[in-house]
């Protein structure tokens, strides 16, 4: 069509102006008309062109666009979890399966938005609390010639969540993210000064495998101190602890773990509703009060890093018997 465009204008131009000098002077009426319904036919013409290649146009376009919709439909019913593992994520937030006038296309979407908006990591189905430390174990059993690679290996320069910023803390959120990195930085780098033999024993391997465990669990809290999304009552506690273990006062920090992990109420399991009516000793369970360790898997991990930390801080500073704990 384009070149069918060209030829019209290229006749246009292409009038030999012999023929244009030979023209008369004057035209009849005939002549005029003949030549004004010649250039409505040309005009006709090219219009008809242009409309067929905007149709052309609009036609590829539209294809295009049902191509990417489809390649989205395909990938989305690829990665669509399949009813019954829906209904376990649900169950493991201790969220309602089913809403009323919800069917499972409905009840997937609304497990998305939650997952977009919590993260959390899920145990699979079939496998118990142990396994993420027997793959971590797994992935520890590296050969010999792998541990000169690990040593040239910057892992904490290279990732964000724990990367080592030389700067003042903003913040009790900074402080306590700052702290704790330095303390995995710490860990690390004790394990990289071992030789290869004791790297590749038993315990060596125990000891990389629980370092690698310790990375993965606490990496969401350094993101919610990154964000500042650090629930109010544990980042008292944890600031509390952090204060008690630069102080070297294992005792007290130990103390204020227990606190969060625990809690101290007489009802921590939440077992206040075990007759026909609600007990009144619910009523006074405040959210400082409470298990946090018992809320869900994300908050168990990172409180259970946080117990490796702190003893590490003990082992690598270690002070009179009194403020230890045993």
């Amino acid at each position: 069509m384009k070149d069918e465009l060209a030829s019209l204008k290229k006749r246009k131009a292409t009038d030999s102006p012999q023929e244009q000098s030979n023209a008369k002077k004057y035209k009849t009426r005939a002549e005029i008309i003949a030549a004004q319904e010649e250039q409505y036919k040309k005009e006709l013409e090219e219009k008809k062109i242009r409309e067929k290649l905007k149709q052309e146009e609009y036609e590829r376009e539209l294809a295009e666009r049902y191509k990417v919709e489809e390649i989205i439909e395909e990938k989305t019913e690829e990665i669509q979890l399949p009813s019954s593992e829906v209904i376990r994520r649900l169950k493991v937030r201790n969220l309602p399966i089913t809403l009323f006038g919800e069917d499972d296309a409905s009840r997937a979407e609304r497990l998305r938005q939650i997952e977009l908006k919590e993260p959390m990591e899920y145990i699979k189905a079939g496998e118990f609390e142990g396994s993420d430390f027997l793959k971590a174990l797994e992935n520890s059993e590296v050969f010999e010639e792998d541990i000169e690679a690990l040593k040239k290996k910057k892992a904490d320069e290279d990732d964000p969540d724990f990367k080592i910023e030389q700067r003042q803390p903003q913040g009790t959120e900074e402080e306590i993210l700052f702290f704790f990195r330095e303390v995995i930085y710490r860990m690390g780098q004790k394990l990289e000064t071992r030789s290869p033999a004791e790297k590749l024993s038993a315990m060596g391997r125990r000891e990389t495998a629980l370092y690698q465990q310790s990375r993965a669990f606490v990496r969401p809290f350094f993101r919610m101190c990154k964000n500042k999304s650090v629930p109010k009552d544990i980042l008292k506690e944890v600031s509390h602890i952090v204060t008690q273990l630069k102080n070297k006062n294992y005792v007290k920090a130990n103390d204020a773990y227990y606190r969060m992990a625990i809690g101290n109420s007489p009802w921590p399991m939440g077992v206040t509703m075990v007759g026909i009516h609600e007990r009144s000793a619910r009523e006074k369970i405040s959210s400082s009060d409470q298990a946090h360790i018992l809320n869900d898997e994300t908050q168990r991990k990172y409180i259970q890093a946080m117990k490796r930390m702190m003893t590490f801080c003990q082992n690598e500073n270690p002070v009179n018997p009194s403020r230890c704990v045993l």
